[in-house]
């Protein structure tokens, strides 16, 4: 059973760039087939933004690890029972988002780590991380949980960007995603992505990242935008989501169907 296999793991210590693909709306395991076969580096589970519930990721986690295809969470809060809940289903790693400062990183990465190095509960048998008694022994689980999980945060908000060294220079901290809405809003120019202001600061978040050994990140769609920011030192993409999948494959193929049936096409008035 592979759990915390320890895959993500690797390629985040590879250096390369990871893309993800992301679940926000598709309740069939399926999605997770899908992106596997397409290509993808590993997938996220959203749980802030959705009506997703625990059981239907616990079963797009199966299916991922079945196809030894990582998986990370973002998690509507910080909260323990949030992130315990999504790190014993088996995931990979988590994402916690609208961090603001370095104490609340600090306790994050308290909260999902075993002891000695953390606060997190251990299930050694009644949950999918615990293998359902597959580990050889306890020992073994709380140390490879402890080695393999990955921890990613979001910079999206006006505090954590005055902050950036203090939060980013916690130990254990792997991977910290812009996000482009919120941060962009906090700054007064909701949706301005190319403005100069909004740039300059996933440039600096960028920067931050690197003294501090922390893979940055950005959500995007659009492959010459997204390549255009792995070029200035991203290494890590949230690059397209399953509902916009739906959304942009519909209205292609709708648009296409109408403009070869020309005249002779009866659609909706």
């Amino acid at each position: 059973m592979r759990v915390c296999s320890g895959r993500l793991r690797r390629l985040v210590d590879g250096g390369g760039v990871l893309v993800f693909a992301c679940v926000h709306e598709m309740r069939s395991a399926s999605v997770i087939e899908i992106y596997h076969d397409a290509g993808y580096d590993a997938v996220l589970i959203d749980r802030e933004h959705t009506a997703l519930n625990e059981e239907t990721i616990s079963d797009h986690m199966r299916v991922a690890r079945c196809l030894d295809l990582p998986v990370m969470v973002r998690v509507a809060e910080d909260c323990y029972h949030e992130l315990n809940r999504a790190l014993d289903q088996g995931a990979d790693g988590i994402f916690v988002p609208r961090i603001r400062t370095r104490e609340q990183v600090e306790e994050l990465v308290h909260k999902v780590r075993y002891a000695p190095l953390g606060g997190r509960g251990l299930a050694g048998s009644t949950c999918p991380v615990g293998k359902y008694y597959g580990w050889g022994s306890i020992t073994e689980q709380i140390e490879a949980v402890n080695r393999n999980l990955v921890i990613g945060i979001q910079i999206e908000t006006a505090d954590a960007l005055a902050d950036l060294d203090g939060i980013l220079s916690v130990p254990g901290v792997d991977m910290a995603v812009i996000g482009n809405d919120d941060l962009s809003m906090g700054m007064g120019i909701a949706g301005q992505l190319d403005h100069p202001d909004y740039i300059a600061a996933v440039e600096q978040v960028i920067a931050a990242c690197q003294r501090h050994g922390v893979l940055p990140g950005i959500a995007g769609g659009d492959p010459d935008a997204s390549a255009n920011w792995v070029s200035r030192g991203m290494r890590v993409l949230w690059y397209t989501s399953d509902i916009y999948l739906l959304w942009d494959g519909a209205q292609r193929q709708i648009v296409a169907l109408r403009q070869r049936m020309g005249s002779t096409g009866k659609g909706r008035v």
